[in-house]
């Protein structure tokens, strides 16, 4: 193969594959043995030519399990298997749209003095989707799962700390939670009803994003997820909506995007969030 036939796309102007990409780690360690075969070959290359006998004992040597490259293999199948756990652990995160909302009181989950545990997390994704709608939902789903995609790394996992930062990010999230806080106006029969979807298994209480009904008194008595637990997540859910958080620029185009100054969208809540806390 020649000099141009070997090169990856990027020659051309365009992006490398992550199948071109691909093994990236394996290569590495082929690389090292590859080179290790060739120096040693070239030790015992008499006028430039070794035997196919050297050929075959040199390859042996290098191949072998206490040969001179034991050490680096066992150093690269270290990190080998650290990074297919990994890998295998990110691709296991796909839903993308529940780490967007998730994010802002995910440090709750390692306090144990905030109540709020990621076994609350599929109540949670459940309100929150009967909430928006079903189909409206599924839209924002697809614009989180794209921008996941566009920061694929070189070894198939997402770099969060750019997806979180992704304008497209920042709008489904923003678009959750004015559809979330529009919907909680009428805030203690919205309230109710949302404890009794966090207390309960979905198929429990039968609703729609602009419809809910509770549950008869007797139904409410015991509850793991109490009123201090959703005031903590509301509050961490919602902080970065508070009057101080919103420049003079994101205020404007907060406005023309919904119409509504962030303080008539937000603010009843956030009154209601604090007596909720007294």
């Amino acid at each position: 193969m020649g000099a141009q036939e070997a090169g990856p796309s990027l020659q051309s102007g365009g992006a490398m594959t992550h199948r071109e990409l691909g093994g990236k780690r394996c290569r590495s360690v082929a690389a090292v043995a590859i080179m290790a075969l060739t120096d040693i070959l070239d030790e015992a290359a008499v006028d430039g030519s070794v035997t196919m006998d050297d050929v075959r004992r040199v390859a042996k040597a290098v191949l072998a399990a206490r040969g001179p490259l034991s050490e680096h293999y066992a150093l690269w199948e270290d990190g080998c298997d650290s990074s297919f756990s990994l890998r295998r652990i990110e691709q296991q995160r796909t839903d993308f749209m529940g780490r967007i909302i998730a994010r802002p009181f995910s440090d709750c989950f390692d306090d144990k003095n905030s109540g709020i545990e990621r076994k609350h997390l599929p109540q949670f994704f459940a309100a929150v989707r009967m909430i928006i709608g079903e189909e409206p939902f599924d839209l924002l789903r697809t614009r989180a799962n794209k921008a996941a995609e566009r920061h694929r790394t070189e070894d198939g996992t997402v770099a969060w700390a750019e997806f979180y930062a992704d304008d497209e990010v920042r709008a489904v999230f923003e678009e959750v939670l004015v559809t979330m806080a529009r919907s909680f106006r009428r805030f203690e029969p919205r309230k109710d009803w949302f404890l009794i979807i966090m207390n309960s298994s979905p198929s429990s209480v039968s609703t729609a994003s602009n419809a809910f009904i509770p549950k008869r008194p007797e139904d409410k008595v015991l509850r793991e997820f109490s009123e201090a637990h959703m005031v903590r997540l509301f509050q961490a859910l919602f902080a970065s909506c508070r009057p101080d958080t919103f420049s003079p620029e994101r205020k404007a185009a907060f406005m023309e995007k919904w119409g509504s100054e962030p303080e008539k969208v937000f603010g009843s809540l956030f009154v209601n969030l604090a007596e909720m806390a007294q």
